[in-house]
């Protein structure tokens, strides 16, 4: 009686550490979208004529990245990390930040998001069939210098 009790305890903590890592992931999204206008705003250079305001959005844009990150990496359900990380894959995407874009995609590991990548991203992304991991196309890898 006693070994049935532990099972459905420790069932009952997986569930509610799903729940949480969920929760946690849908986190990022909404940090994503959240401070996505500023990244839109960056990737288009919106005000880079006005200096002060270029610099606001550049800032608000990489506290937003920063604070997605900081969740993402936390997650060990490799599901809900790899869909928190593409969330913020896909917000700095907006921005044109191909570097820290390139260093998330590679972190993905699940198949069925980094086929989504590949689909959107293609001519950023593609997957080395040896490693199985994302790597930069060569538009990719000469996007900063295009800056």
């Amino acid at each position: 009686m006693l070994a049935v009790i532990e099972v459905e305890s420790m069932s009952d903590l997986d569930d509610i550490k799903l729940q949480e890592e969920n929760a946690l992931s849908l986190r990022v999204r909404t940090l994503c979208q959240l401070y996505g206008g500023s990244a839109e705003n960056v990737g288009s250079g919106e005000f880079a004529a006005d200096e002060e305001m270029g610099q606001y959005e550049v800032t608000r844009y990489e506290k937003g990245r920063k604070e997605a990150l900081a969740i993402a990496i936390k997650l060990t359900d490799e599901f809900y990390r790899d869909a928190a990380l593409h969330a913020a894959l896909d917000y700095c995407m907006k921005a044109k930040d191909l570097q820290f874009a390139t260093i998330i995609a590679k972190a993905i590991t699940v198949d069925m998001i980094q086929e989504q990548i590949v689909e959107e991203h293609g001519e950023y992304f593609v997957l080395n069939e040896r490693d199985g991991r994302l790597h930069p196309t060569a538009a990719a890898a000469l996007g900063p210098l295009l800056k």
